[in-house]
């Protein structure tokens, strides 16, 4: 069995005396790489998904909760699955850089604007 940790990424092989995460001493619970699936989506199905999902995350995140390191870790095995921009930030990343001299501006629900 390999186990990965869905905080950083890293993947267990010896499991005898395993209580956390030889990589970073996460104690969450760890995914089984040996019961992986294949899914057939569109690439926009996918960012629709993801971006609800980080979104979510950063949203639910309280102090000494960091929902955002699995769902990082996951967006990161994802993206060496696809070119398809899988965060918000990453897509106005594409955007600013596909058109240079155009100012992009996202803005939150308080008419705020955002850093991405």
């Amino acid at each position: 069995m390999r186990l990965l940790c869905l905080d950083c990424g890293g993947v267990a092989v010896n499991m005898e005396g395993l209580k956390c995460c030889p990589h970073c001493q996460s104690q969450a619970v760890p995914a089984d790489l040996d019961d992986s699936v294949t899914i057939q989506i569109t690439n926009h199905e996918l960012r629709v998904l993801t971006m609800w999902a980080s979104n979510w995350a950063r949203r639910m995140s309280r102090p000494g909760s960091d929902l955002n390191k699995p769902i990082s870790t996951i967006l990161t095995r994802l993206g060496t699955q696809t070119s398809a921009a899988l965060t918000l930030s990453q897509e106005i990343a594409d955007i600013r850089q596909a058109m240079p001299d155009s100012e992009v501006k996202v803005y939150n629900d308080r008419g705020e604007v955002l850093d991405l």
